[in-house]
């Protein structure tokens, strides 16, 4: 029997008519997720989302009611929050008593889009000559693994874990190969490994204050064994380094003691957060603000970026009867990351005297924000308020 032709027809018109309305829809649908999930993500990035104010609150509960919040070996490995950073200082010997310093520090940035970014450097401290080199590869060039990390940007291979590291990495001009090991228990810094910097948000933070350091360097194409000793650093969460800006300071004292002091400041100079940690024999005590004192004596202004540093520091603990010079082995030890980051900083090592001899290395960043029509600044005697000249 024949079907009627006028209604196949409307049947047909119906069906077009309905999976145009469908694709609409769900081409709709497709838009604003996509909208909101961009507008979250800044807002976010911001440090404007809500959920940042409850996931804070909650960080500072969690570190009341738990005395360790960071557990190793599990949280050397790579996470995925907002930012993460692997950072290394060392000082190196050779058997002919040649000494060098070196920095690397691998930043994994999770936004929108994940980047990773690697900054070098190393002084000859003989010719005082700074050597620096610096990546970025979009994603996460890491190998998963369990309880450490195994990254590879372009050549430059830093893998970990359990306090057993290798860093390989340079260029036509100078190259590092180290291999570096544990030799006292990590510290845990604010004391459960969890510090909140205010409106930027909140990062967990442990130290390998000493590793012993084994390995080979090539500057200028003169290779030499080396031996030394490392800091290592790791930091994670979501805060935003862009509200930040910082005077770190990691000091290896002779006797043992190791000395972590971290000032916050904001964009206009405000402090954030004065901390300190204090470690002898194993054992971790953290210093309030009211603790130790630190004060600049003089400043550094770079011919290539103009911007200008304290240096020359007087840091003191009465508590613990140490009061230290600080004094940087080369003050031109500006790194320009404006090719992978748009920062510069200043990270170098530092010879210490005083009631103790020891090494050191200080990192001062944020200081472009503190630039305006009135010139450079620098840090008044407690390095909390910027004073601008």
């Amino acid at each position: 029997m024949s079907r009627d032709p006028y209604r196949r027809s409307s049947s047909r018109r119906k069906g077009y008519r309905n999976r145009r309305r469908r694709k609409r829809i769900l081409s709709v649908a497709i838009t604003t997720i996509l909208i909101l999930t961009a507008l979250g993500l800044y807002l976010w990035y911001r440090g404007m989302f809500p959920a940042n104010q409850v996931a804070q609150e909650w960080y500072e509960i969690k570190s009341q009611r738990e005395s360790v919040l960071v557990q190793l070996p599990r949280d050397d490995a790579p996470h995925d929050n907002f930012m993460e950073w692997w950072y290394y200082n060392g000082h190196l010997d050779t058997e002919s008593g040649d000494r060098y310093s070196f920095h690397f520090a691998l930043f994994v940035v999770n936004t929108m889009v994940t980047q990773s970014v690697a900054h070098l450097s190393l002084v000859d401290q003989q010719s005082g000559l700074h050597y620096t080199d610096q990546k970025l590869t979009p994603g996460r060039p890491a190998r998963q693994q369990a309880n450490g990390f195994a990254f590879n940007l372009g050549g430059w291979q830093i893998t970990g874990g359990e306090g057993k590291d290798q860093l390989r990495a340079g260029n036509s001009n100078f190259r590092l190969e180290l291999r570096m090991q544990e030799s006292s228990p990590p510290v845990m810094h604010g004391g459960s490994g969890l510090l909140n910097f205010g409106a930027a948000g909140t990062s967990y933070y442990y130290s390998r204050p000493r590793m012993e350091i084994q390995g080979e360097i090539e500057v200028a194409g003169a290779i030499r064994d080396v031996r030394g000793v490392a800091w290592f650093d790791h930091q994670w969460g979501d805060f935003d380094v862009n509200r930040l800006g910082w005077d770190w300071f990691a000091l290896q004292l002779e006797d043992g003691s190791d000395i972590m002091i971290y000032l916050l400041f904001d964009s206009s100079g405000a402090p954030v957060l004065r901390t300190a940690s204090f470690t002898q024999k194993g054992s971790t005590r953290i210093l309030t603000a009211t603790e130790f004192e630190v004060e600049a004596s003089d400043r550094w202004v770079s011919e290539r970026t103009g911007m200008a540093y304290p240096m020359g520091w007087r840091v003191s603990i009465p508590s613990r009867e140490i009061d230290l010079i600080l004094n940087p082995t080369i003050k031109a030890s500006e790194f320009d990351a404006r090719a992978t980051t748009n920062k510069v900083y200043w990270e170098g090592a530092v010879e210490i005297g005083g009631t103790h001899n020891g090494r050191g290395f200080v990192e001062l960043s944020g200081y472009e924000k503190l630039i305006n029509d009135s010139g450079p600044t620098q840090l008044d005697e407690k390095m909390g308020t910027i004073i601008r000249r």
